[in-house]
């Protein structure tokens, strides 16, 4: 309906901003919406903004797919409005548009995507029951279209096999990308010389996240036919890696070498037992210089075992020559297993109060007990005293804040 407003427009457009940060199920926005036709693209920019859809879980005819279908044959004018799409792809949908898997390249609801034409951010997750991968999935047309958007900057795929390098060098624009768990590359020797009028990849942060050791090995050392590089690593700023296998390791110090503008890391480490030991400031010293987070989460084994598995010596490597500010430490004691209770913890105290930490302003260090058959809670205890027995310095300062804290996981056999 049409009316006569009563404040400005501009003004009116920040009052519905606002209430938008706190409407997280749109019913305030959705009532809004009605009052007049002027309040209609503000209230749409925020209710049409994010777009889930899964179909894991839902009947055929209730499928958020069709749902998403039917939303834009409906109404077609809200696409520009679509700004993130999380599409969560199962094999449900394939069954009832595939009953042979022959003879169609294409499914249906793949016009709903094609008319996207403003998204920013993309995440894929794969349910690939009848293991048609990425390179022959009958959704990747579709796919493509979104992710060779000038307006997308964040793209993560998850549980994907044989995804594509060749299809992230027209992301010009992309600034993040997240490898997720369980995805793997195809074999490519060459890309086609037809994208390389496209300019190197510049990230500002990368994620890997629990990937095999392969697939960073490939992003990082994939190299187009001109000679340059599919990924510029060199302008990250942020940086999570999660290193599981000795081929992530490595190729995880090489990448980390490479970087010379880092202001965030986070490390983690699971089953380090099968690999060599962490060179934190090896890694790190590019990016000395820009680098103000530091977080390393790891898992303890055995009783002998370091606790810190080095941490405090890599530190204090490092000291006098950075601008960090945040040191975040995580601790995983394995199901029932033991660690040491003494002066190697203190390490870490030493080294922080020690001069030539400038900027450090918190230090954060949080251990996680997982226990199953453990009869009593003697670990914990002693490892709650640690303050008092190893950190009395970090404890007590008045120079940086200092959080500790010892919690107990329990988990079945």
């Amino acid at each position: 309906m049409h009316s006569t407003l009563i404040l400005p427009l501009e003004i009116e457009e920040i009052i519905l901003n606002l209430l938008a940060e706190d409407d997280n199920n749109h019913s305030a926005l959705k009532a809004c919406s009605l009052v007049c036709q002027a309040f209609l693209p503000i209230c749409r920019k925020h209710i049409f903004e994010s777009i889930f859809i899964s179909n894991y879980l839902y009947h055929p005819g209730l499928r958020s797919d069709y749902a998403f279908q039917r939303l834009l044959y409906h109404s077609p004018d809200i696409t520009p409005y679509i700004r993130k799409l999380d599409y969560s792809l199962g094999c449900l949908e394939l069954r009832s548009h595939f009953p042979s898997f022959s003879g169609r390249s294409s499914i249906p609801f793949q016009d709903s995507f094609n008319r996207i034409s403003r998204l920013e951010f993309l995440t894929v997750r794969f349910d690939d029951e009848l293991g048609f991968g990425w390179i022959h999935h009958p959704v990747r047309p579709a796919l493509l279209h979104l992710l060779h958007l000038p307006t997308l900057i964040h793209f993560n795929v998850i549980d994907c096999s044989n995804f594509m390098l060749s299809d992230l060098i027209p992301c010009v624009n992309l600034k993040y990308l997240r490898i997720g768990s369980h995805t793997t590359w195809a074999a490519e020797t060459t890309f086609p010389a037809a994208l390389h009028k496209h300019p190197p990849i510049q990230l500002k942060e990368f994620v890997a996240d629990r990937t095999p050791g392969d697939v960073v090995t490939h992003i990082f050392a994939a190299r187009r036919t001109d000679g340059q590089p599919l990924v510029d690593f060199g302008s990250l700023s942020k940086i999570t890696m999660n290193i599981t296998r000795p081929g992530t390791y490595r190729t995880s110090q090489q990448l980390f070498r490479g970087c010379q503008n880092l202001t965030d890391v986070t490390i983690y480490l699971w089953y380090r037992h099968r690999y060599v030991t962490l060179s934190l400031a090896d890694m790190l010293r590019p990016s000395l210089q820009t680098l103000k987070h530091i977080v390393v989460y790891f898992d303890i084994y055995d009783i002998d075992e370091d606790p810190l598995i080095g941490i405090p010596s890599e530190l204090e490597d490092m000291r006098a020559r950075n601008i960090i500010e945040t040191v975040t430490i995580g601790v995983f004691i394995r199901t029932d297993k033991d660690c040491r209770r003494g002066d190697e913890w203190g390490r870490l105290d030493e080294v922080l109060t020690t001069p030539g930490w400038f900027s450090l302003k918190r230090v954060s260090l949080t251990i996680n007990v997982s226990s199953c058959l453990r009869y009593d809670n003697n670990l914990e205890m002693a490892l709650r005293k640690l303050p008092e027995t190893q950190f009395p310095r970090l404890s007590t300062s008045n120079s940086l804040s200092f959080y500790f804290e010892v919690t107990t996981t329990f988990t079945n056999l």
